[in-house]
C-alpha cells in the first residue's frame, strides 16, 4: 500500500447537511477487530471489537450521526455494545456527534484534559464553527494519560498526546492479531494534523492557540514517526488515503498494512506545516 494523500474535501458540512449521498460510503474493515464506520468519506470514525464490547474513536458531525450508526448495524453489531467512545480532540468534526452517540450507547466518553478546557474557553473556535453543522455540547467522563492505556476485552489503547492541531490532539496506538496466521499489528490513527490551525493567520485570530503549539508539533514530529505502526489510519481519509481500497480487505491479503505508510504521513504532514510558515 503506497502512501498517497488527496485534496481535502470540498464545502464538507453542507455537503453532509444537505446532499449526503455525495459522500456517502459503506464501513469497511481495516485491520483486524477494526472497522471505518464513519458512513461519509470526510471524518474518520473507527469501530474496534475487543470481544467484550465495542470501542469507537470519534464520532464526526450531528448531520452525519445517523451513517454512523447506519454503519454500526450494517455489520451486525448494536450502538449499545459500544462501551468506550474515544475522542481525538475538540473540533466539531470529530466531537459534533459525541452527545448523540453518548445517548444512544451509554458507553464512557474519554478526551483529553487539555481539549475539554479549550472546547469550554473557546467553543467558537471548537465545537462551534460551522452555521451548516448544530452539534450538542457533551462532557466526557474519563480523561487520557500517556501513563494509563485504555482496556477493554482483548485491546489495550495507548493514548499520546500529541498537541499541535489544538492545544490537547490525542493520538491511539494498539495492536491486533490476523486470525489467518497469528501475526500481531500495530495500529495507529494520529489525532490531529490539520496545518489550517498552525499558521501565523490563525494564531493571529486564536483566543486560546499559541505558535508554541506548532513549535511542539515540530519538535515532536521525528519521534511520532518513528514510532512503529504497521496499519496507518488517518482521523481524515484524505491524509491517507483508505477508500480506495473499502471492501478489500481479507485477513490473507491485508491491503493496508504496510509499516512505511505512518513515518512517511508524519513526514508529509510536516511539510505542509513548515509550507504554511514561508
Amino acid at each position: 500500500m503506497a502512501f498517497r494523500c488527496t485534496p481535502p474535501t470540498k464545502d464538507p458540512v453542507a455537503t453532509l447537511a444537505y446532499r449526503p449521498w455525495e459522500l456517502a460510503i459503506k464501513p469497511f474493515q481495516v485491520a483486524p477487530q477494526t472497522w471505518y464506520v464513519a458512513g461519509q468519506t470526510w471524518v474518520g470514525c473507527y469501530l474496534i471489537d475487543t470481544g467484550d464490547g465495542l470501542i469507537l474513536i470519534d464520532t464526526a458531525i450531528a448531520e452525519s450521526a445517523y451513517m454512523l450508526v447506519d454503519s454500526i448495524y450494517r455489520l451486525g453489531y448494536r450502538p449499545e455494545q459500544i462501551k468506550k467512545i474515544l475522542i481525538s480532540h475538540a473540533h466539531f468534526d470529530h466531537c459534533g456527534a459525541a452527545a448523540i452517540m453518548k445517548k444512544l450507547t451509554g458507553a464512557e466518553m474519554y478526551m483529553s484534559k487539555e481539549d475539554w478546557e479549550f472546547m469550554k474557553a473557546c467553543p467558537k473556535e471548537t465545537i462551534d464553527i460551522d452555521k451548516d453543522s448544530h452539534p450538542q455540547y457533551f462532557e466526557p467522563d474519563c480523561f487520557y494519560s500517556d501513563e494509563e492505556p485504555i482496556t477493554l476485552g482483548n485491546v489495550t489503547i495507548h493514548s499520546m498526546l500529541t498537541p499541535g492541531h489544538t492545544i490537547g490532539c490525542t493520538s491511539f496506538f494498539w495492536e491486533v492479531t490476523n486470525p489467518a496466521n497469528g501475526e500481531r499489528y500495530v495500529v495507529g490513527m494520529h489525532g490531529g494534523v490539520g496545518a489550517n490551525t498552525m499558521n501565523d493567520k490563525y494564531y493571529a485570530q486564536s483566543e486560546y492557540l499559541t505558535p508554541d503549539l506548532r513549535d511542539r508539533f515540530l519538535a515532536d514530529a521525528e519521534k511520532v514517526g518513528n514510532i512503529h505502526v504497521d496499519i496507518a489510519l488517518p482521523s481524515h481519509p484524505n491524509q491517507i488515503e483508505i477508500t480506495d481500497r473499502a471492501g478489500q480487505y481479507t485477513d490473507e491479503s491485508q491491503p493496508f498494512l504496510d509499516d512505511t505508510i505512518w513515518k512517511q504521513f508524519m513526514e508529509e504532514r510536516v511539510r505542509q506545516v513548515r509550507a504554511m510558515m514561508k
